[in-house]
């Protein structure tokens, strides 16, 4: 009777052991295979957060690029732009200046405009021209020609102050102005050599 039930407890005992031994080998089992799938996704996690950070990277860096192509394009405009117009003020400025301080070319410019507009060409039209303050006494014989002779009754001389360089004719009437100022040809011949001094420079 002993035998058989040291018989049975020994039987008990190994088929415990058997069944807690795969329990055991299944539990190992499935913890190395979640510890391979844990790694797994960690590995993935870790690549997918490397290539987000290279791609946000190179964003970065092309935004940036972009930027300093965008801001060296506006810099080298703004000094073309500068040179441009530091060249103006040294060459063109000095030389319609120097130009209209010649009475005699200013003397033949007035008439020339006088008689493009004389008033007797068109319907009675009064002119009224327009000379700097400054200028009387340069222009006084010359004048006294000018509206004296057969342009006595249709153009009136006026000096103005404000006005430095070169002359104005205005229609009496109102309707246009000609605009025979330093600035104004300066203006002008700007617009003429601007696009011969960019080809010259750039």
């Amino acid at each position: 009777m002993d035998n058989k039930i040291q018989a049975l407890t020994d039987k008990l005992y190994q088929d415990g052991l058997s069944k807690g031994k795969e329990e055991g080998e299944r539990l190992l089992a499935k913890a190395k295979e979640d510890a391979a799938r844990m790694r797994e996704e960690a590995e993935k996690q870790a690549s997918d957060i490397v290539e987000k950070a290279r791609k946000e990277a190179e964003d970065m860096k092309n935004n940036a690029l972009t930027e300093i192509k965008i801001t060296s394009r506006q810099m080298l405009s703004a000094l073309r732009q500068e040179v441009e117009n530091a060249l103006m003020k040294k060459v063109v400025e000095p030389g319609v200046r120097s130009a209209m301080e010649q009475q005699s070319f200013m003397q033949e410019l007035m008439l020339k405009a006088i008689e493009s507009f004389r008033p007797d060409k068109h319907n009675g039209m009064e002119l009224r021209l327009l000379l700097p303050e400054s200028e009387r006494e340069r222009y006084n014989a010359f004048l006294k020609d000018l509206v004296g002779g057969t342009l006595k009754d249709s153009v009136e001389v006026a000096f103005e102050s404000d006005l430095q360089c070169g002359f104005r004719i205005l229609n009496k009437q109102g309707g246009y102005m000609l605009d025979f100022t330093d600035e104004a040809f300066s203006a002008l011949f700007k617009e003429y050599a601007r696009p011969r001094i960019k080809q010259l420079l750039f």
